[in-house]
C-alpha cells in the first residue's frame, strides 16, 4: 500500500485580491534527512565516530574524513556544472540516485575503520571521504532539481522546515543513541532518503530536454559563473563560521536547555523566512529576500565573544536562529534562481553550492584556531566577529541582481535555440513514421509516469484532453492519437504501432499524416510560447500559466488544472501581462499568433514586442 504524505498549503492574498501560495510537503522531510546527514556525517566525525582530528595540536572537530570529503565534494558539484548539458542523461537518470545514496551509505561506515592503524586505515580514510563526497554531490544536485521545480514560497517553505528538521536528527543522534549506533543509523539516513528523492523525480529530464519541465536559458557561462562564484565564496566562509560554532560547539552540549534552545531556534528561524518571504511584493526577487535577513544574521554574530563565557541562554539562542536563516537563505537562493529564470539547475547548484562548500570549509578552519581570525583585525577577540560581517557585507554587494542575470542571458539568434529547431524537426518527422525505431516508440520502464506535473492532476479528464494537455510539456515529443496506431519520438508516450504502409488497415497513412500535420501544428505552437518565455525571461511556473492562456483557457481552469488557489492564479496571470506589456488574453493570443517559429522564421524573430526582449 502507498503511503501519503500530508501537503500543507498557505495561501495570503493582498488587498487587490492576488497573494502567493506556498506548499509544505515531503520535500521538507527528504531533505531534512539529507542535511542531517551533512551534519552528522560531515561535522560530527569527531564525536560520532571518533574519528581523528585533522589539525594536529589544535583542538578542534575537524576531521581528516571531513577535509577530504567537503574538497571532493565542492570539486564534485563544479565538475558537473561544467559538463552541465554534456552528461545531462546520467545527472537526470534515476538509477543515478541509487548508486548515490549507496556509495554515501558505503563511505558513511567506512569511516568506522579510519582508526585502524597502518595503511589500511589511511586506505578507508581515503574512501570514506573521496565516496561520501561524491555521493553526497549527487544526491544534493537532485535535491536541487526537486525544488527548482516549485514555486518561490513552497522553496522557501520546505527549506525553513527542512533546516529544523535536519538540527533536530543531528541533535538526537549525537545525544540520545549511543556511539557505534549513532554511527550506524549515520550511514542510513542516505537510504532513508532515497524513497522520497524517488518519489520526488517521476521522469528522466534528460528523455523531455529539459530542466525540468521548459529547455534551461542559455547564459554566457564564464560571466555567469564568475558572478555567482565570488559572491558565494564569501558567503560560504561566513557561514562555514557560523555552522562550526553552531554544529560542533553549541549543539554537541549535552545540556537539556541548549537543546530546547536548539528546536526554538528552529521554530523563530522558520517563522522568520515565512514572513519575510510572504510580506515581499511579489514582484520582488531572491536580492529582496536578502535585504532584511542578511542585517539580523550580521546582528547575531555580536554574541559571538560572549558566547565562551557561558551562562546565559540567549548568545546559542541567537546564534543558532541566525545560522538556521543562514543556511536556508543559500538554499532558497539556488533554488530561486533556478526558477525564476528557467536556468540549469544543475549548472546553479554545482557552481552555487560547489563554491559555498569550498568557502565553508575555510571557515571552518578559521574558527578552528580562533587566534586566526583575532589576528587579522586589530578589535582583540571580537575581531572574529567584524571579519565575517564585513565578508558578508561584501557578498551581498557583489550578489548577482535581476539586472545581471538579463544581461548574462544569451538572447535568442534568428535561427532559434538549437534545442527548439531539434523538436520541430523531429514532429516535421512524424509524416515518416515508417523511420521510428521501436526503441525510440517503446516507453522507459525506470522513468516512471511521464505525464507533465501539472496533468497528474486531471487524470479523470476526457482522452481528448490529456492528449492535447501534453503540449504544455515543451521537451516531450509529439505522440500519434490514433487509438492503437500511438507511436511517440523520443519521450516514450504510447507504444509504435502498425506500419503506416501496412495495406491491412486500410486508410492508416491518411490518418497519420493528418496527425502529423497536427503534430506540426502543435509543435509550432509549443516552440513560439517557449519563444515568448524567453524572450521575457518567464519562470517555470509563469510559463505553464502562459501556455494555458495562449490555449484559451481562463483561470478557473489554470486554477483547477494546477492545483493552486483562485489568488495565486490571479497573481501568475497578473506577473505575465505585466512582464509581456499586454494587458489581456486577447492580446497575448495575438502575441503568440505573431511570434515567429525559431526553428522556421519567416521574419524577424523578435516580433512585434522583441524590443523589449529582456523587459
Amino acid at each position: 500500500m502507498a503511503i501519503t504524505f500530508p501537503r500543507i498549503s498557505i495561501t495570503v492574498d493582498d488587498d487587490r485580491g492576488t497573494g502567493t501560495q506556498g506548499e509544505l510537503n515531503i520535500l521538507a522531510l527528504g531533505f531534512g534527512i539529507h542535511q542531517s546527514w551533512i551534519y552528522t556525517a560531515m561535522f560530527g566525525t569527531t564525536t560520532i565516530f571518533q574519528a581523528p582530528q585533522a589539525l594536529g595540536d589544535v583542538e578542534s572537530s575537524i576531521s581528516l574524513v571531513f577535509l577530504i570529503s567537503i574538497v571532493v565534494f565542492g570539486i564534485s558539484l563544479l565538475f558537473v556544472a561544467a559538463t552541465d548539458q554534456r552528461f545531462l542523461k546520467f545527472y537526470t537518470a534515476k538509477r543515478a540516485i541509487i548508486g548515490a545514496a549507496a556509495l554515501t551509505a558505503i563511505g558513511t561506515f567506512s569511516v568506522f575503520a579510519v582508526n585502524i592503524p597502518g595503511a589500511l586505515g589511511v586506505m578507508a580514510t581515503l574512501f570514506a571521504g573521496v565516496s561520501t563526497g561524491i555521493g553526497s554531490a549527487l544526491l544534493l544536485l537532485f535535491w536541487g532539481i526537486a525544488f527548482s521545480r516549485h514555486g518561490a514560497a513552497t522553496i522557501v517553505m520546505n527549506t525553513a522546515v527542512a533546516i529544523v528538521i535536519a538540527i533536530a536528527l543531528y541533535s538526537f543522534v549525537l545525544h540520545i543513541i549511543p556511539p557505534p549506533f549513532s554511527g550506524i543509523l549515520t550511514g542510513f539516513l542516505p537510504l532513508l532518503e532515497l524513497p522520497l528523492l524517488w518519489r520526488l523525480t517521476p521522469v528522466s529530464y534528460a528523455l523531455r530536454h529539459a530542466i525540468p519541465i521548459f529547455n534551461p536559458l542559455p547564459v554566457r557561462k564564464l560571466p555567469f559563473s564568475i558572478r555567482l562564484a565570488i559572491p558565494t565564496l564569501l558567503f560560504g566562509f561566513a557561514l562555514g563560521a557560523l555552522r562550526s560554532i553552531s554544529t560542533q560547539i553549541i549543539l554537541p552540549s549535552s545540556d537539556l536547555t541548549t537543546q530546547l534552545l536548539a528546536l526554538f531556534a528552529g521554530g523563530a528561524a522558520t517563522v522568520l523566512l515565512l514572513v519575510t518571504s510572504f510580506c515581499l511584493d511579489k514582484r520582488s526577487h531572491w536580492d529582496f529576500l536578502f535585504r532584511p535577513l542578511i542585517p539580523f544574521i550580521a546582528v547575531t554574530l555580536f554574541f559571538l565573544p560572549t558566547l565562551p563565557m557561558g551562562g546565559s541562554v540567549l548568545e546559542p539562542l541567537v546564534l543558532l536562529t541566525g545560522y538556521m536563516c543562514f543556511e536556508a537563505l543559500m538554499w532558497v537562493f539556488f533554488g530561486e534562481m533556478s526558477q525564476e529564470f528557467r536556468l540549469s539547475p544543475l549548472f546553479v547548484f554545482g557552481i552555487g553550492r560547489g563554491c559555498l562548500a569550498l568557502g565553508s570549509l575555510a571557515g571552518s578552519v578559521s574558527v578552528a584556531d580562533p587566534s586566526i581570525l583575532g589576528s587579522l583585525t586589530p578589535f582583540g577577540e571580537a575581531g572574529g566577529a567584524v571579519l565575517i560581517m564585513f565578508v558578508m557585507v561584501m557578498a551581498y554587494a557583489l550578489l548577482p541582481r535581476v539586472r545581471d542575470i538579463k544581461r548574462i542571458v544569451i538572447p535568442p539568434e534568428p535561427e532559434g535555440y538549437p534545442a527548439i529547431a531539434t523538436f520541430n524537426r523531429q514532429a516535421e518527422l512524424a509524416a515518416g513514421a515508417s523511420g521510428i525505431s521501436e526503441e525510440d516508440a517503446q516507453p522507459s520502464a525506470e522513468d516512471g509516469d511521464l505525464t507533465p506535473p501539472f496533468e497528474a492532476h486531471a487524470r479523470g479528464a476526457r482522452a481528448e484532453t490529456v492528449r492535447d494537455e501534453r503540449a504544455p510539456r515543451l521537451g516531450a515529443q509529439p505522440a500519434y492519437a490514433g487509438g492503437r496506431s500511438q507511436v511517440s519520438m523520443g519521450s516514450g508516450y504510447g507504444k509504435a504501432g502498425p506500419h503506416p504502409k501496412d495495406p491491412a488497415i486500410p486508410g492508416l497513412s491518411q490518418r497519420v499524416n493528418e496527425e502529423a500535420d497536427t503534430a506540426r501544428k502543435s509543435g509550432r505552437f509549443r516552440a513560439q510560447c517557449e519563444t515568448i518565455a524567453d524572450r521575457y525571461l518567464l519562470s517555470r511556473r509563469e510559463t505553464e500559466v502562459m501556455f494555458l492562456l495562449a490555449k484559451g483557457y481562463n483561470a478557473a481552469y489554470i486554477q483547477d488544472k494546477l492545483c493552486i488557489s483562485k489568488s495565486t492564479a490571479k497573481t501568475h496571470i497578473g506577473h505575465i501581462y505585466r512582464k509581456l506589456n499586454i494587458h489581456n488574453q486577447q492580446e497575448l493570443l495575438l502575441m503568440v499568433e505573431e511570434t515567429d517559429d525559431p526553428a522556421h522564421p519567416e521574419g524577424d524573430l523578435r516580433g512585434p514586442l522583441g524590443s523589449n526582449r529582456l523587459a
